[in-house]
């Protein structure tokens, strides 16, 4: 029976160190390069819907700081920007935060390059399509509800 107890021991001792071997470790320095890739201000260029309803104008501006916050301007028709704050998460490749007000959005899947940001909403019906500029027009900051 001790021999037996030994040999199931050695089997999970393998088992365990198989399993711990074969599981990814994060590369911090690549999770460090999308979060300041993510960094700085972003123009929406395209939306593109499996489905819509009419053809509204909407234009945003978000600003993504390296601390984790954001700043969201928002203008849906004409009218004056609507400004939006909160926090976010990268997480890999997706995106998601929580608005001052304490509503979660996202995830998004995140593609990020030097200068363009692709966002697709979970479940692939809307993907946003944003260009990273030097920073938000005065005529926005300027113009809020």
């Amino acid at each position: 029976m001790a021999v037996m107890k030994r040999v199931l021991f050695a089997v999970a001792i393998t088992a365990i160190s198989l399993l711990t071997a074969c599981v990814k470790e994060k590369n911090p320095k690549e999770e460090e390069t999308k979060a300041s890739a993510i960094a700085g201000v972003w123009e929406l260029s395209d939306i593109t819907t499996k489905a819509s309803v009419g053809s509204v104008n909407v234009s945003v501006y978000l600003d993504f700081a390296s601390d984790g916050n954001f700043t969201l301007y928002q203008k849906i028709g004409e009218g004056r920007y609507t400004k939006f704050t909160g926090t976010y998460a990268l997480d890999k490749d997706s995106l998601s935060g929580k608005y001052s007000d304490g509503k979660a959005w996202g995830p998004y899947k995140a593609e990020i390059n030097a200068s363009a940001l692709t966002l697709t909403k979970e479940g692939g019906n809307e993907t946003d399509t944003y260009r990273k500029i030097d920073a938000v027009p005065e005529t926005v900051t300027t113009n809020l509800y």
